[in-house]
């Protein structure tokens, strides 16, 4: 089990030595994304194909000191070029990863979704931010932030799924999913508690995860093993936290990633390939963190 950042560079690394993963980057002009790049080259966990404006992106490497590496370059000339020819990799099987550079997140979902591509695997596709933080005793998931904004009862369902695949991905034998809501029971007073209720047995029932629970309030989903009022195999040792819209998980992360140390990795998953997606206002180490998680969900998945 995969229990910090350190570990999933390390984890990312030895599989490396199986089959190193090739890394199509959409913009990758982008000078925090070739210097996280260029690392995980440098730590020999991935391969690098940069796509888009060639003449910047040597600007880029030799302003960082690292033209050296010799690193291949597609040009492509604008957003649209960029993230057609970073997911025809992916397709052709050239890039195991893909990985957002200097483009928007829209634009290259829409060419990872986009039926020429054959990329697209799973009942969909949701974003995991997976967290190191201070004081935690292992890796933390928080679900979805990034892409589905007002998910339905089924795709609620598929990023609790996505979410657990991922889990399972860096070690975790039975992941534990707590189901974010404003109450610890189901109540008229708030009808979303009562799907998200619906949502904990639904997984259950189809054998997508053994331990989940919810509605539970974010107290009582750290709170420890019992609360006053019920006893819980989940309270106090989630793997997984699920909130109920895109609004709620996004100002979590980002909470978390402003006033407690943490790492934050993200990727977009249920695709053939992992969507390596950071802010672009998140550090390099977030950008390398997230490169590394993406690196390991397709080494383990060959």
């Amino acid at each position: 089990m995969l229990k910090t950042t350190s570990d999933v560079l390390a984890r990312a690394r030895e599989l490396a030595q199986r089959k190193k993963p090739v890394v199509a980057i959409a913009g990758a002009e982008d000078s925090d994304v070739v210097r996280a790049v260029s690392e995980a080259v440098k730590r020999e966990f991935a391969s690098a194909i940069l796509v888009g404006n060639a003449a910047k992106t040597e600007a880029a490497l030799r302003e960082l000191q690292l033209d050296s590496l010799k690193l291949e370059i597609v040009q492509a000339d604008g957003v649209q070029e960029s993230v057609t020819r970073a997911v025809e990799l992916c397709s052709q099987g050239r890039a195991q990863i893909l990985m957002k550079g200097k483009v928007a997140t829209s634009d290259i979902m829409r060419a990872l979704l986009a039926p020429k591509a054959g990329l697209r695997q799973g009942k969909l596709l949701s974003h995991c931010a997976v967290l190191e933080i201070e004081g935690y005793p292992k890796l933390l998931s928080f679900t979805d932030g990034g892409v589905v904004s007002a998910p339905n009862f089924e795709q609620r369902i598929a990023i609790v799924e996505n979410a657990v695949r991922v889990a399972r991905l860096i070690g975790v034998g039975e992941p534990k999913v707590a189901l974010l809501g404003v109450a610890n029971q189901p109540t008229t007073d708030y009808p979303s508690t009562i799907e998200t209720a619906a949502v904990a047995r639904a997984c259950f029932v189809r054998g997508i995860v053994r331990n989940i629970e919810g509605p539970l309030t974010f107290r009582a989903a750290f709170a420890g093993k019992y609360s006053e009022r019920f006893s819980s195999d989940v309270a106090g040792d989630p793997d997984i936290v699920v909130s109920h819209t895109i609004e709620e998980t996004n100002i979590t992360v980002k909470a978390f990633t402003k006033f407690r140390r943490c790492t934050f990795m993200g990727v977009i998953t249920g695709a053939r390939v992992p969507l390596s997606l950071v802010s672009r206002a998140d550090p390099p180490e977030n950008k390398l963190a997230s490169l590394a998680l993406a690196a390991v969900i397709a080494g383990e998945e060959q």
